[in-house]
């Protein structure tokens, strides 16, 4: 209950983990017996401590500071307030209802669709899973629209799509005719070079013994 919990995943596992009375207890590694890497002792000389550096809202706030758009706004929300009641500004940045606001032509854009849909975490889920998670932090104009193409666009997903349709009956050959101009077919030539104010052929054909008049 002392270590951070940012992800979405990490807050539903905490949420059912509450509800159960536990004790962490050590077990020693001869008796567990399928135990990984992980869990086993090893020399000192292998313990090493990893910190992770979250440098995204840096860059994303040097980038910020360079776009006209965003400058703009936030001078409109510090000068008239009342006028941008859902805008609020913290840590340099402009949230709307408490998400970050982005420029529509801001490149942190295509990182964010990158990163919520091709990532292993993003799982290449759908359009409306891909949007639903981008707005639990991030908003700008044209987000629903972006993250639709973005998607649709995904060349992994079109590869490993599955066909939703029903499964197509059995083919309904038509009947065989019996004698000549019985049973036609008739279709259309068209988009051809006009020729006494003319631009299309019928094409009308016996199916019996296949005479063809045009």
């Amino acid at each position: 209950m002392n270590q951070a919990v940012q992800t979405p995943e990490q807050h539903k596992y905490l949420a059912r983990l509450l509800g159960f009375d536990y004790v962490i207890q050590y077990r020693a590694g001869k008796r567990n017996i399928v135990a990984d890497a992980l869990s086993r002792s090893t020399p000192a000389s292998l313990f090493i401590i990893s910190v992770p550096h979250f440098v995204f809202l840096d860059e994303l706030r040097r980038e910020l500071q360079a776009n006209p758009a965003f400058m703009e706004l936030r001078r409109k929300v510090t000068t008239e307030p009342h006028a941008y009641p859902d805008h609020s500004l913290a840590q340099d940045l402009i949230l709307y209802r408490g998400r970050i606001w982005l420029p529509q032509d801001c490149s942190f854009i295509k990182i964010l669709l990158s990163e919520f849909h091709q990532s292993p975490s993003g799982g290449h889920m759908g359009f409306r899973k891909t949007l639903n998670r981008i707005l639990e932090n991030f908003t700008w104009s044209t987000s629903t629209r972006d993250t639709r193409d973005f998607v649709s666009n995904c060349l992994d997903c079109q590869l490993v799509k599955y066909k939703t349709a029903k499964p197509r009956g059995l083919l309904c050959p038509l009947p065989v005719p019996s004698q000549p101009w019985d049973d036609l077919s008739m279709d259309f030539i068209v988009g051809l070079p006009a020729y006494r104010g003319h631009t299309c052929i019928l094409v009308i054909v016996d199916r019996f013994s296949k005479g063809v008049h045009l």
